[in-house]
């Protein structure tokens, strides 16, 4: 496989060194869709695979990248099955498809199950080419900014609207790695950011679903133990957003 590594360092308290990469080290953390938008517009190649770096391929990754890469359309999005677990702050996030993440997936508009035809959205590490992925603006990190899935479910969203397919692929897999990552945030100010993103995404995409997806996440939150002011704080910021376009 004939393929560059870029590697882009968002500002980590020890620069990052490779003598195998291009690597770009950003003057002030920009966060992760920001960074990939910044690599992706340094790469020479036609396709591009998009990774966070607490991610590791399955055996056979680069035999299955050689084989399908032929076969893609120029607005094809290929996603690859994520599996492990890490820690999110004081919560352990398992990685799997049980019948509850589904059912919870589905309410949020994330689900990525293959047993249903078409996936509505695949995970993050994504294979697409250079020319779609930039004539989609890259990821939107001005509206969802601290909250990665969701800049990656408008990315695809986007990607749809424009004619894009969307394909899960089972295996093989990429593993995360229960390593420190850009998880900083105090927790009430996640649960703002997460909120007020939720709210951005289900208005922009859907219509009748809308209210469903922002009061399901809601009372999601409200379970975990979200006060119903930072809930309303949440819900009116990506209201906000919205009418100001």
């Amino acid at each position: 496989m004939d393929a560059e590594i870029i590697v882009v360092d968002d500002n980590s308290k020890q620069p990052v060194s490779d003598d195998e990469a291009l690597v770009i080290r950003n003057p002030r953390r920009r966060g992760s869709g920001e960074a990939k938008n910044i690599g992706a517009k340094h790469a020479r190649h036609d396709w591009l695979l998009l990774l966070d770096d607490d991610l590791t391929p399955s055996q056979g990754f680069t035999q299955f990248v050689d084989r399908i890469l032929p076969k893609l359309g120029p607005k094809d999005i290929v996603g690859f099955r994520i599996v492990g677990s890490n820690l999110l702050g004081s919560s352990k996030i398992e990685y799997g498809n049980t019948g509850i993440s589904r059912m919870v997936n589905i309410l949020f508009g994330v689900d990525i199950s293959p047993h249903s035809g078409p996936s509505r959205f695949i995970p993050s590490a994504m294979i697409l080419r250079s020319e779609f992925f930039a004539s989609l603006g890259g990821f939107d990190s001005r509206r969802y900014a601290g909250n990665g899935f969701r800049e990656e479910s408008d990315l695809q969203w986007r990607a749809r609207k424009m004619g894009g397919r969307l394909l899960y692929v089972e295996n093989p897999f990429f593993e995360h790695l229960n390593i420190p990552g850009g998880h900083q945030k105090v927790g009430r100010e996640n649960e703002v950011y997460f909120m007020r993103n939720q709210t951005i995404f289900a208005l922009r995409s859907y219509r009748l679903a809308s209210l469903v997806m922002i009061s399901s996440y809601g009372a999601y939150l409200l379970a975990k133990g979200i006060q119903l002011s930072t809930l309303v704080r949440g819900v009116a910021q990506g209201l906000a957003t919205v009418v100001q376009g």
